[in-house]
């Protein structure tokens, strides 16, 4: 079984904290290949950084986008979440927010294909130094279904960053793939046609609701949602990032 690292994003973390994500990420799926989709500004002003990168670097010229996917698409979710986006708009922002969809696309045409299960990921995300995810790879591949962990911001009781709380099945009620820790998929599953498709018809939804629609939708798949075990780095307190500095020498 083949599984492929597909990372994208701005690289807004500084050298020293992307070397230590990057660690973690190997640690974490040690067999897997790596392949980073990078912005031509990103790389102009980090060419340094972009080329000691291990694995396959995309250098991606930036997207001309059409079209605002919450404002020209008010019907496309009924969610109260969705609602939120169209009752406080942040047009500047929600227009560039289907450009993860379509880079992680443009991985997926040219490598991923390549592979069995695909770990999606951002620069700005930190993945469990201690969790094993052997297991839910295997889960993708032979179930197969779609993961995503994420720390989720609704526990009340005190939270550790290196665990995951729970695992539950999709609330249908959300209709969101989370996507600010790590995504699971089968390989098999993306559609580079379909993303395309939506994206030329401007029906290519944002963020949380794009993975979902592209991933998942109405087809009946099996999607799990983990609560914890990755988060965005910047929401991972100062004491947990030098413990995972500590971790990884």
């Amino acid at each position: 079984m083949k599984t492929a690292i597909l990372i994208g994003g701005q690289l807004r973390m500084d050298d020293k904290i992307l070397d230590l994500t990057l660690k973690v990420l190997r640690d974490a799926f040690p067999s897997a290949d790596f392949f980073y989709a990078i912005w031509k500004e990103d790389y102009s002003e980090r060419k340094e950084l972009v080329d000691s990168l291990e694995g396959t670097v995309e250098i991606i010229e930036e997207y001309d986008i059409h079209y605002h996917p919450y404002e020209e698409n008010r019907d496309a979710v009924d969610t109260r979440n969705y609602k939120k986006k169209l009752l406080y708009p942040n047009p500047d922002r929600h227009l560039h927010q289907t450009k993860q969809i379509l880079n992680h696309n443009t991985l997926m045409k040219k490598y991923g294909h390549k592979y069995d299960v695909i770990v999606r990921t951002r620069f700005d995300s930190i993945v469990s130094p201690s969790e094993e995810f052997s297991q839910f790879i295997e889960q993708v591949y032979k179930e197969p279904c779609v993961y995503s962990f994420q720390d989720q911001p609704n526990r009340k009781e005190k939270r550790k960053f290196f665990q995951w709380y729970s695992i539950k099945p999709e609330d249908p009620k959300q209709k969101m793939v989370f996507d600010g820790g790590i995504i699971i998929h089968p390989a098999k599953w993306w559609n580079p046609e379909l993303v395309e498709r939506l994206h030329n018809t401007k029906k290519l939804l944002a963020a949380e609701f794009g993975w979902y629609q592209v991933l998942v939708g109405d087809r009946g798949i099996n999607y799990y949602v983990g609560d914890g075990a990755a988060s965005l780095t910047r929401c991972v307190k100062k004491t947990d990032m030098a413990l995972l500095e500590e971790m990884m020498k």
